[in-house]
C-alpha cells in the first residue's frame, strides 16, 4: 500500500515508522520545510525502551513527486489543517482514504467549511510519542487507536476503513473502525481540556497536576464545564470524564503535554483548538464556562510574551 503521512512531527513520525516496518508498504512523509524532508529522507529512527530500530521512509516537501496515494494521514496541527490538504492535492484519487488525526475540536470545523479532494474519516489515537529530533521518534506508550466517518458513507468505504485498521493492527498499533467517532473525540477533548493547559499555567508534568489542590480544582472544574458542552450538544461522553481524566492523569504521570512541549520550544499552542474552541461552544449554546475562559487567556498570555520576543522573520515549526 502506498501510505503518506502528511507532517513529520512525533505522532506522524510514529505511524510511519510502525508502518513501514512491512516491506509491502511505501510510505512516505510530506513535509513543507524541504529541508528538514531531505534530512530524513530515507531514514527514520523509532526508538521503543531500550531498543532503536531503523525504518526505510522516503520524505520530500513537493506532492507531485509523491503521486496517487492509497492512504493519507493527516498529523500537522489544527491550524495547519487547510494548508497541509490543499500543499497535497497530488495525492489524492476518488479512492484514496483520508484520515485526520488532530488534537481539539477546532479541526472539524475547518474540515465541515473545506471543499476536500475525499470525504475524510477523523482518528483519535491514545498512543504516546515524543519527538527527540527530526526523522527520531520516542515511542511513548501504547494505546487504542480509532478511526471513523463522522457521516455516512458507501459500503465499500468503510470496508476501506476497515482494511486500513486491520493495516494499522498488524503494523502493532491496534486499532479499530467506530460509527460514532464524534463522541471519541469529544472524550480525549475532555482529557486534553483538563490536562494541558494547566501543565503550561503550571509548567509541570501531567502527574505534579495531581499533587497541587489549586490545580486539582480547576482540572475538576474545567473537565466539568466540557462535560455540560458536551452532553448540550447532544454527545454521548464518558459518564465520569473527571475520574478518567484523573487516571490518564496518573497514567501518564511523567508526560510533558504537547501543549507544554510547544511552550517550551517557543511555538504557538492549540490552546485555541481545545479550551478555546469548547469556550466557543460553550458562548454559542448561553453556556458559562469560567474556568475554561481562564486557562485560555492565561495560557494566551503566556504564549503572547515568547511569540512577541520572536527574532524577525520567525516561522514557526509546524510539526
Amino acid at each position: 500500500m502506498k501510505i503518506v503521512i502528511i507532517g513529520p512531527g512525533a505522532l506522524g513520525s510514529l505511524f510511519a515508522a510502525g508502518l513501514a516496518a512491512r516491506a509491502d508498504n511505501d510510505v512516505w512523509l510530506l513535509d513543507h520545510d524541504a529541508e528538514r524532508a531531505a534530512r530524513i529522507n530515507g531514514k527514520l529512527l523509532l526508538t521503543v525502551g531500550e531498543q532503536e530500530f531503523c525504518r526505510l521512509v522516503s520524505a520530500t516537501a513537493d506532492a507531485a513527486r509523491i503521486g496517487p496515494a492509497d492512504l493519507v494521514l493527516l498529523c500537522v496541527k489544527s491550524r495547519d489543517v487547510a494548508a497541509g490538504i490543499n500543499a497535497a492535492q497530488p495525492l489524492f484519487t476518488p479512492t484514496t482514504i483520508l484520515i485526520t488525526f488532530q488534537n481539539g475540536i477546532s479541526h472539524l470545523d475547518t474540515l465541515a467549511q473545506m471543499k476536500l479532494p475525499v470525504q475524510p474519516a477523523i482518528g483519535v489515537t491514545a498512543m504516546g510519542a515524543t519527538l527527540k529530533a527530526p526523522g527520531h521518534v520516542c515511542h511513548g506508550g501504547r494505546g487504542l487507536t480509532r478511526i471513523g466517518f463522522l457521516s455516512r458513507v458507501a459500503r465499500e468505504k468503510e470496508k476501506q476503513l476497515d482494511r486500513v485498521a486491520d493495516l494499522f493492527s498488524q503494523a502493532d498499533m491496534p486499532t479499530e473502525r467506530v460509527g460514532n467517532i464524534l463522541d471519541f473525540v469529544w472524550a480525549k477533548l475532555l482529557v486534553n481540556v483538563g490536562i494541558n493547559a494547566l501543565t503550561v499555567i503550571y509548567d509541570c508534568a501531567n502527574g505534579e497536576l495531581l499533587v497541587r489542590k489549586e490545580a486539582m480544582g480547576k482540572l475538576i472544574a474545567a473537565v466539568l464545564e466540557g462535560q455540560a458542552v458536551a452532553r448540550a450538544m447532544g454527545i454521548a461522553v464518558p459518564a465520569d470524564p473527571v475520574s478518567q481524566t484523573l487516571a490518564i492523569c496518573e497514567a501518564t504521570a511523567r508526560n510533558i503535554s504537547s501543549m507544554l512541549q510547544d511552550v517550551r520550544r517557543r511555538r504557538p499552542t492549540e490552546i485555541g483548538a481545545i479550551n478555546g474552541a469548547l469556550l466557543g461552544k460553550a458562548e454559542g449554546l448561553g453556556i458559562d464556562a469560567p474556568v475554561n475562559r481562564e486557562l485560555v487567556r492565561r495560557v494566551r498570555m503566556i504564549e503572547a510574551g515568547y511569540l512577541r520576543t520572536a527574532p524577525h522573520g520567525f516561522c514557526p515549526d509546524r510539526l
